[in-house]
């Protein structure tokens, strides 16, 4: 696969080191000389000095034949407008984009970026995967982290404690996928009572995911 990296500090550096360890062909553009010398030297590969904002910088690099193009210095807007360059001008199939401010994340979505990539929203939700929250815990999370697929350890105070699926209201957005009981995975029949130690495994929006919490691992009324 042909990857043009847009930024040679260190996470581009790195990035291009380990994109060659898969074997793919990667080329660097840097605006810095000395980290251009820097990468050519050490990684034996393509470096372009120039503003990767600048179609002409990006057309030297043979953009054109990128099947990917990453973008990850440390300017949102650069990023930015490197990605949508490549993807209008170049008809580059994938962009990735480095998102250094989270908040910008929606709007690389909507302005063309096809992954944006915030670092911050990476450890939070490596953070959140590893907490369990009142025995809560997420297993992962897709589109970009929009739907959530959780896991809840049923407890005696859990309000859903020995009720049959079928009595329980789950909100309207979210679905009971699976019963994990002594290991064995079962689908969650209308009659099956959850017990004490079992786990299930839903799948709701971001939104919906605390009302999840309150359902299962809340405590039951007195």
């Amino acid at each position: 696969m042909n990857i043009v990296v847009i930024g040679g500090g260190k996470v581009g550096y790195y990035l291009a080191k380990t994109l060659l360890s898969y074997r793919h062909k990667v080329s660097v553009i840097e605006m810095k000389r000395e980290i251009c010398q820097k990468v050519a030297d050490e990684l034996n590969i393509p470096v372009y000095q120039g503003d990767a904002t600048k179609i002409d910088i990006l057309k030297n690099a043979d953009t054109a034949k990128a099947d990917v193009v990453i973008a990850v210095t440390g300017q949102d807007e650069e990023n930015l407008i490197a990605c949508q360059l490549a993807k209008n001008n170049f008809r580059v199939s994938k962009t990735i984009a480095r998102v250094n401010n989270p908040k910008n994340t929606d709007v690389f979505l909507k302005l063309g970026v096809d992954i944006p990539v915030s670092s911050t929203t990476i450890i939070a939700d490596m953070i959140e995967q590893e907490v369990d929250y009142a025995g809560m815990k997420t297993l992962t999370s897709i589109k970009n982290n929009k739907i959530v697929v959780s896991e809840v350890e049923i407890s005696k105070n859990s309000p859903v404690f020995n009720r049959k699926v079928k009595d329980i209201k789950i909100p309207r957005d979210c679905q009971l996928v699976s019963v994990i009981k002594d290991n064995e995975v079962l689908k969650p029949g209308e009659n099956l009572v959850l017990l004490e130690g079992d786990s299930v495994i839903v799948v709701s929006d971001l939104e919906s995911k605390k009302h999840l919490r309150d359902l299962f691992a809340g405590q039951r009324p007195g």
